[in-house]
């Protein structure tokens, strides 16, 4: 009976020990995730950061944003339009879900609304003016978030990286990490009229 009992918390001690181990080592893969200091853009660096995540994305990208129509807006730029074509182009199953605050009739929206894999809505509860703003890749592997006030031309923003987090654990950990406003963004997508 006592060498049962032993054998019963040697074997209690050693799946307690595995199962730590395991929960640390799936805890520890957040710390490979990287996360900009937070900055202060202007209208030609947004453009800059839209451009270079678009390009960085594999299979998608959602982006929610006011879309007003103000100078210099990233909305009105050629060269966002332009890029967003060519990766349509390179990549005929990408998908590109645009969720707007504002229902303003932007260059982006005129010109990208009947594109195969783009699909632009406007959202039905923009509520809080101080709600954060994203753009996400690839099921949030990588996320430029911003702040900032209704037309405002300075913005806070940071950049969270989860693609140095080993293939493995990415999806599990980027929904740790922006599960939030991925879920945000699900539920207004879903909700809001398509203009396409």
């Amino acid at each position: 009976m006592q060498m049962f009992i032993v054998w019963s918390a040697a074997g209690v001690l050693a799946a307690s020990t595995v199962a730590g181990i395991w929960i640390l080592l799936r805890a520890f893969q957040f710390v490979y995730v990287s996360v900009s200091p937070e900055q202060v853009n202007d209208d030609d660096s947004v453009v800059t950061n839209f451009i270079e995540l678009l390009s960085e994305a594999r299979t998608s990208m959602v982006v929610y944003d006011d879309g007003n129509d103000m100078e210099g807006s990233l909305y009105n730029d050629p060269r966002v339009i332009d890029a967003v074509r060519s990766k349509l182009r390179a990549h005929p199953d990408f998908q590109l879900q645009c969720l707007f605050n504002c229902d303003h009739d932007v260059k982006f929206r005129k010109e990208l609304a009947h594109e195969q894999g783009v699909d632009i809505r406007t959202r039905l509860d923009a509520g809080d003016p101080g709600k954060i703003h994203y753009k996400m890749i690839d099921g949030g592997v990588k996320a430029y978030l911003s702040l900032h006030a209704l037309g405002s031309r300075k913005r806070k923003f940071k950049i969270v990286d989860c693609t140095t987090v080993s293939k493995r654990h990415r999806a599990r950990v980027a929904e740790g990490v922006l599960g939030k406003h991925k879920a945000d963004f699900a539920r207004a997508f879903a909700a809001a009229p398509g203009r396409n």
